[in-house]
């Protein structure tokens, strides 16, 4: 510090480097609340693969893990009903209450941020005619500033899919999205306050004006900042999903990735004195996109010249191919051949060189890979929108033709989405959603052992039109012929079809006893040849694949829900996938059925989990 004339001066620079000590003290202080928040999550995982653990060993040790597992189960359900519901504003659409209140607390933490510990007193400034310091209107532009840097790393590993988040809390990377959205809307919103905070003060407590405001528009750093809230403000205005629709996804993305770098940049140029944040944040991009193509190399190089190809990268073989429905809606099915394993549940980017080489886009897969096999056979079940989809679909002269499809792929990602204490299934699909429920499936019956009790399966799908269920035929009569073929496992078929009436048939139909929302249930094998798909047809019990035709309305999945919890004994997960809409029920339907008072009585019945996949 210089050598500063007059008292006035002399105490504003006082309290300045002491406000300065504290920004960066608290800068600090909010990674340590991150770090502590992180590690807590890691513990808990860790916790949860050693329950895991103790359930599978001796009698007395099962009593323990079952002990364990009360206390656990009661706590589960008792925020599952209160927190897992749509959140109450309408500010968070197809947001939890959970999700919601981390925005709260966030909004909190951040106004405590920037008014504690701020030195609201008023300076003479030198200049003449005399201006003005405002304590408020420096520091706290100067805090709400460092706080936006200290979270810029933070939105960086938020939107890696290779994170280290990942890695210590098992959660997969997508789940992240949220968080990372909100918090770059922090960033928005503190440096917006920043800007406005130091205009007011430069452009009006300072004087003379406007000749100091002007020579202020000169410096680097004024210039430096104004670029990057501009480049912010684009970002944040294509956070939004109206805007994504007007400027196509793949504008999105590409612009998205180019104007954060660029974003890192003109913070460094505005701040230089805090580049180690911004340094931080360009580590984590180059490193998340190492991982990405390190990853991409790996999976494609063949090393050797043979029968699988010539030496160097190669994409892999695959066919797609379009079907069209009647209400004017294309769905593509595309078979991969790939030399790599994964789990239920995961998903894959893949890129077409047949359309670009710089788009890459998340499918999960509607199949599970076959044990000890050296190629893999990947099914993707991708309905046509705009953009890649719409350009995929227009390489499908003809409809229901293959036509060859190179394809690169990198992945999986994703984590096991399964919960193995739970002793029953229901899998709830809506349309194309049936890609992600489907593979579970199969998954939960292979993984069925004989000791094992009876394990209930429901898997429920949607469907607008019944044609729609050829998308996977011979993967649902693949389903039920395993189930049949695997003591201790009760499956159950739904299809609900919500725009056709009920198919004209010589055979009966009856009131449907267990599905108060279906108008009727065709029970007969030959009512499900009407649809190109016999789904009972290897069934030991065909009474439990029924298709209900409700013509003009969707089933209500809290019944859906309610009926299969009151059938089965033991814990329930419910894993889902399809529209928002379908969401936003079943996260309604799954709280009103966790009861912790029932689980504290020792009725597992009482907790239903909830895994939803987006995608």
């Amino acid at each position: 510090m210089g050598i500063c004339e007059g008292k006035d001066n002399c105490d504003y620079w006082d309290h300045y480097y002491q406000q300065h000590n504290s920004h960066i003290l608290g800068m600090f202080i909010t990674w340590g609340f991150i770090a502590s928040i992180v590690v807590v999550a890691g513990v808990i995982n860790i916790s949860g693969r050693h329950r895991k653990k103790l359930s599978q060993k001796d009698e007395e040790g099962k009593k323990t893990a079952s002990g364990g597992r009360s206390i656990h189960g009661v706590l589960s359900a008792f925020f599952r009903k209160y927190l897992l519901p749509q959140s109450l504003w309408g500010l968070f659409s197809h947001v939890t209450r959970f999700q919601a209140m981390m925005v709260v607390l966030l909004t909190l933490y951040c106004t405590l941020f920037t008014f504690i510990g701020i030195s609201y007193g008023v300076w003479v400034n030198p200049t003449k005619p005399p201006g003005r310091r405002i304590g408020f209107l420096e520091f706290s532009g100067d805090r709400t500033g460092c706080l936006a840097f200290a979270f810029v790393p933070l939105v960086f590993i938020l939107s890696s899919r290779d994170n280290i988040f990942s890695l210590i809390t098992g959660v997969s990377y997508q789940h992240f999205n949220f968080l990372h959205r909100w918090i770059g809307r922090f960033i928005f919103i503190m440096t917006w306050v920043h800007t406005v905070l130091w205009s007011i003060e430069l452009g009006i407590m300072y004087q003379p004006q406007p000749t100091k405001y002007k020579t202020t528009w000169a410096k680097r750093y004024w210039k430096y900042g104004v670029g990057a809230t501009a480049l912010l403000t684009f970002l944040f205005l294509h956070s939004f999903r109206t805007v994504q629709k007007w400027t196509g996804y793949e504008f999105f993305r590409k612009s998205h990735e180019v104007v954060a770098v660029l974003f890192l940049g003109a913070c460094w140029g505005h701040w230089p004195d805090m580049k180690e944040w911004i340094i931080a944040g360009i580590a984590i991009v180059f490193f998340d996109r190492c991982v990405r193509y390190v990853r991409m190399f790996l999976i494609h190089m063949n090393w050797t010249s043979g029968t699988s190809g010539a030496f160097g990268l190669h994409a892999f073989d695959g066919t797609i191919s379009r079907h069209h429905d009647t209400d004017g809606i294309d769905v593509l099915v595309l078979r991969v051949k790939s030399n790599i394993t994964w789990k239920a549940g995961q998903h894959f980017f893949l890129t077409f060189p047949t359309l670009s080489f710089l788009e890459s886009h998340p499918f999960t897969t509607s199949n599970t890979p076959t044990p000890g096999a050296k190629t893999q056979d990947q099914l993707y079940i991708i309905r046509v929108l705009k953009g890649q989809t719409k350009r995929l679909a227009d390489l499908c002269i003809e409809p229901d033709t293959e036509y060859p499809l190179p394809t690169i792929v990198c992945g999986p990602y994703g984590t096991s989405v399964i919960d193995q204490s739970a002793s029953n299934y229901q899998l709830i699909a809506g349309g194309t959603g049936a890609s992600f429920t489907l593979p579970l499936a199969q998954t939960i019956i292979a993984s069925t052992s004989v000791s094992d009790e009876k394990r209930i399966i429901d898997f429920v799908w949607i469907l607008r039109r019944a044609e729609n269920l050829r998308w996977l035929q011979n993967e649902l009569l693949e389903l039920r012929r395993q189930a049949t073929e695997t003591p201790g496992v009760d499956l159950h078929i739904r299809v609900f079809v919500t725009r056709d009436g009920e198919v004209p048939s010589a055979s009966s139909t009856s009131p449907a006893p267990s599905t108060p929302t279906a108008s009727k249930e065709v029970c007969d094998p030959k009512d499900k040849e009407t649809l190109g798909v016999n789904i009972s047809t290897e069934a030991k019990t065909p009474e439990h694949d029924v298709t209900s035709w409700l013509q003009d309305h969707h089933p209500s999945c809290k019944d859906i829900v309610m009926a299969f919890r009151d059938e089965c004994v033991g814990k329930i997960q419910v894993l889902a996938s399809g529209p928002a809409g379908l969401g936003r029920d079943l996260r309604e339907a799954v709280a009103g059925c966790n009861d912790s008072c029932k689980v504290w009585r020792g009725d597992e019945g009482g907790e239903v989990g909830l895994y939803w996949d987006s995608r």
